[in-house]
């Protein structure tokens, strides 16, 4: 063989290659085509369904403001309620601390004239009812907490 003929040969091998290449060139590029097809079909699709999805977001954005307004205008409507619950617990801070004083003032008062019933003073009237008087809460009291445990162990005893 001469060179010639290897020549000859080379190339009719080089474009044997080149056509085996060139075919599974255009067979990859048709799959490709057909890739790209079907991407295009489902990016079509994905499309129209935000379009359709666009419209009920807005809506529900739209309810959502709408809601949103309405509890702010009921938290709104609320302030004066708790407006009045913080003026009842000023006044009821008030009125503990006025009940207070008066308690430490009468116990202070009571305990004078105590002090001056040691000494040979006799005990005034006041002091005498007053005394009664507590006795009859501190009764009062106790007999009220003994019924509300009896009601209490009788609810237990039916459970």
């Amino acid at each position: 063989m001469d060179n010639n003929e290897i020549m000859a040969w080379s190339v009719a091998v080089a474009a044997l290659a080149f056509v085996v290449l060139c075919g599974f060139l255009i067979s990859l590029l048709r799959t490709a085509q057909r890739s790209l097809i079907t991407a295009q079909s489902a990016l079509q699709e994905v499309k129209q369904t935000v379009e359709g999805l666009q419209g009920e977001v807005q809506k529900l954005a739209g309810s959502v403001n709408e809601v949103a307004s309405n509890v702010k205008g009921k938290l709104q409507s609320t302030d004066p309620l708790f407006d009045a619950v913080q003026d009842v617990g000023i006044m009821l801070s008030e009125v503990t601390g006025t009940a207070r004083e008066a308690a430490r003032t009468l116990t202070n008062s009571i305990r004078k004239q105590a002090a001056a019933s040691e000494r040979g003073y006799e005990t005034p009237n006041w002091l005498r009812w007053a005394a009664l008087g507590s006795r009859l809460a501190a009764s009062f009291r106790n007999g009220r907490e003994r019924e509300e445990r009896s009601a209490h162990s009788d609810m237990k005893e039916r459970i």
